[in-house]
């Protein structure tokens, strides 16, 4: 997650950023009044949030994905009809005016090849919006797969429910029923409910890694709590807004 928010997130207001805000004219009005629960309540929130364990917890129910190096191949022969590969947009230099694929998408869409390849299914790459001298990341994101001819290819999506809605597409085009989906680990479970209807299912998705695993070092206050906690709180928000606007099946 750290990865892809660097890449591809501006980093904007945020509810520990509100709290840090309003910290200071809590003190004062303690200064001024002598009650103190407001910034006493306030310093605790964003004491809470300081911790990476407690944005962790937040993260642990969306992170329903499997780290690709725990993925045995054997289980799932036979049981998935084809690998799909979410993109995460390309990297462009500006002042080289050069474009390439991120790290997260290079990654997403050779170890998916390799898992088409050895299941010897078809492999689905949703492409985002982003563009390089006329030819859309998706496009450029298929020259990195060696095998052409299980390759299927779409772009054009701008969010999690286009991409949801491109592999729906694109899985019906072949017939696939069963999908294997990789993506970025905090995207897994808004990922899952997305792509899933009555046709298709998600059996397994699989991620870089799990930024909820747990650690010791999680009990001590670092900026990387409030980064999970800003983070968390996006998804559940992006979670509710699909709902409300039925782009969850």
């Amino acid at each position: 997650m750290l990865d892809y928010a660097l890449e591809n997130l501006v980093d904007g207001i945020s509810l520990p950023g509100i709290i840090l805000i309003l910290l200071l004219p809590a003190f004062l009005h303690f200064l001024l009044t002598g009650k103190r629960w407001i910034f006493s309540s306030l310093f605790f929130f964003f004491f809470l949030m300081s911790l990476p364990l407690s944005g962790k917890l937040l993260l642990y129910p969306l992170e329903i994905g499997v780290p690709f190096g725990k993925v045995k191949t054997e289980e799932l022969a036979g049981k998935v009809d084809a690998v799909a590969v979410i993109s995460n947009g390309l990297h462009r230099d500006y002042l080289v005016d050069a474009s390439m694929p991120n790290t997260s998408s290079f990654s997403r869409v050779k170890r998916g090849a390799l898992l088409a390849v050895e299941l010897d299914i078809p492999l689905l790459l949703s492409g985002t919006v982003d563009k390089d001298q006329g030819r859309t990341d998706g496009e450029i994101l298929a020259d990195l797969v060696e095998e052409k001819e299980r390759l299927y290819v779409i772009s054009g999506a701008a969010g999690t429910a286009e991409h949801g809605a491109n592999i729906r597409k694109l899985a019906a085009d072949i017939g696939a029923k069963r999908l294997v989906v990789f993506v970025s680990g905090i995207h897994a479970y808004r990922t899952k409910l997305t792509v899933e209807n009555e046709d298709v299912s998600v059996p397994v998705i699989i991620v870089g890694k799990r930024d909820s695993s747990f650690r010791k070092r999680d009990l001590i206050p670092s900026f990387i709590g409030f980064f999970y906690w800003k983070h968390a709180l996006k998804e559940y928000i992006g979670l509710v807004y699909y709902a409300l606007n039925g782009r969850l099946d």
